[in-house]
């Protein structure tokens, strides 16, 4: 059974592609056997004479590889984009197989792109690939090859990344130590392993092997390779004071499913996770910041986010902005899925009604009130427009629901600070003292410098209110008082 349902895309092919010193690039061999389309010339770039004598440069060569080369600072991974075909048009390609000669200059590339991974499109196919080159005692000084592997044009390959720059590097390794590719002799092993390759890690996600290199000048008659399949996870979102974290998951099951993976048995109840993550789970209402998370479990800050950038890292929490019902928020046009998918429809009205009120609100009704959600209205205004009875209607469940679903976008009021009090106080003061007057003045109202740097437009009202522990209409008073306030809503 292939890995395709366990979020790992399928290998398509993989083929063997070298730098020949006579015919420049060529397909060495593939599996399965008829996957590349090679055609009649192999080698048809123009810039084929450009890149023969870089080749020759074992000098350029050697700079390119070195540690402390100049290409040093370039990224990793290279993408490119689609290459048209290298044959005068696509009717002469076939579109089932991967057509070599459009993205052989990217297969075997210039010297800045070795040993870098490399994703290039073409036709219905994603290539992944590690090109490698070897300085030696060669036909052009040098040994050129690259392991490609081949997926669906549409295929999430992030995955696949370590386990392509492995085999490049495993390669590499072998040819080194006993010429396994440049040796006609190493033909059987490099087939069979690529054979394996392409069955073991669609079936299993995993590939381990003993290579038989009798016959090569190795130190040893056989030689194991291991590689498996890990799923790739964004790195964790940058989480500040004001995020309020929604579970995404039963904390309870998630426990005791981890246990299991742990200690491959029955996990009994009182199997705990990190004592961190246990008092930051006890926090986690899907009402409370982050901030009012870490004062109730009277852990540091910092550490209570590292802690939820580890559940977020692993899907158990996703981050959205207080709710307050001065709150504003418009609608996107994401709503229309809710129109279509009748799953989303359930779950919304699941998750919005209230216990033993399920029947008070219809799905039609629902997706009408989405609708409604416009910018400049805030959420107490739409309450009251739309005649909504809070006591059956959850409507901080709502709006959580439509911003998790990316129906609803939260819009964010950032307060931009013209003229202060102070200011303009300091200015009177020195008018009424040069008339004799102004001596009775009130002392203006003063906020600590870090509030007044958080007025510069950058910083929005959240933000703001939770690094003073106010709420949204005190803190808006306050900063009404100090001076003149310009309220961006973006």
């Amino acid at each position: 059974m292939a890995f395709t349902n366990s979020g790992f895309p399928e290998i398509r092919a993989i083929f063997l592609a070298q730098f020949h010193p006579d015919q420049g690039p060529i397909v060495r061999m593939s599996v399965p056997e008829d996957a590349v389309d090679v055609g009649e010339n192999a080698y048809t770039d123009t810039g084929a004479t450009n890149r023969s004598s870089e080749l020759r440069d074992t000098g350029a060569m050697g700079r390119v590889m070195s540690p402390s080369s100049n290409f040093a600072h370039e990224p990793e991974v290279v993408e490119l984009i689609k290459r048209t075909s290298a044959r005068g048009g696509p009717n002469l390609v076939d579109s089932s197989k991967i057509d070599f000669n459009s993205i052989q200059t990217l297969i075997i590339p210039k010297l800045t792109l070795f040993e870098r991974l490399i994703t290039v499109n073409t036709g219905r196919f994603k290539v992944m690939c590690y090109p490698v080159a070897i300085e030696g005692n060669y036909a052009r000084n040098v040994f050129i090859f690259n392991m490609c592997f081949a997926f669906d044009i549409s295929a999430d390959t992030k995955c696949y990344g370590p386990v392509v720059k492995r085999v490049g590097s495993l390669l590499k390794e072998l040819e080194v130590t006993g010429r396994l590719l440049s040796d006609v002799a190493g033909t059987r092993a490099l087939l069979t392993m690529m054979r394996q390759l392409v069955n073991k890690l669609n079936d299993h996600g995993e590939y381990q092997i003993e290579l038989d290199l009798k016959g090569l000048s190795q130190p040893m008659a056989s030689t194991g390779i291991s590689i498996k399949l890990f799923p790739y996870y964004e790195n964790p979102a940058t989480i500040e004071a004001f995020h309020v974290p929604v579970k995404l998951v039963d904390f309870d099951v998630a426990r005791r499913k981890s246990a299991q993976t742990v200690y491959q048995q029955h996990a009994s109840n009182d199997i705990m996770w990190d004592l961190v993550l246990d008092k930051v789970a006890e926090g986690i209402d899907n009402v409370n910041h982050v901030r009012r998370i870490a004062r109730q479990a009277q852990i540091p800050e910092p550490t209570v986010v590292l802690a939820l950038q580890h559940l977020d890292y692993y899907g158990c929490i996703a981050l959205v902005d207080i709710f307050q019902f001065s709150n504003v928020y418009e609608a996107q046009a994401r709503v229309k899925d809710v129109m279509r998918n009748g799953w989303l429809q359930r779950e919304c009205h699941a998750y919005v009604t209230r216990d033993g009120q399920a029947g008070t609100v219809t799905l039609e009704r629902l997706i009408q009130l989405y609708a409604t959600v416009r910018q400049r209205r805030t959420v107490a205004e739409w309450v009251v427009d739309n005649c909504i009875d809070v006591e059956r209607f959850d409507v901080r469940r709502f709006i959580v629901f439509g911003v998790l679903h990316g129906m609803l976008r939260r819009v964010h009021c950032f307060p931009v600070l013209c003229t202060s009090v102070e200011s303009s106080h300091n200015g009177s003061s020195r008018t009424g003292s040069n008339s004799g007057s102004g001596s009775g003045d009130e002392e203006p109202l003063k906020l600590e410098p870090r509030v007044v740097a958080m007025l510069d437009g950058t910083h929005h009202l959240d933000e703001i209110c939770v690094a003073e522990n106010k709420d949204a209409a005190a803190m808006r008073g306050l900063l009404d008082q100090y001076g003149e306030i310009e309220y961006v809503h973006l």
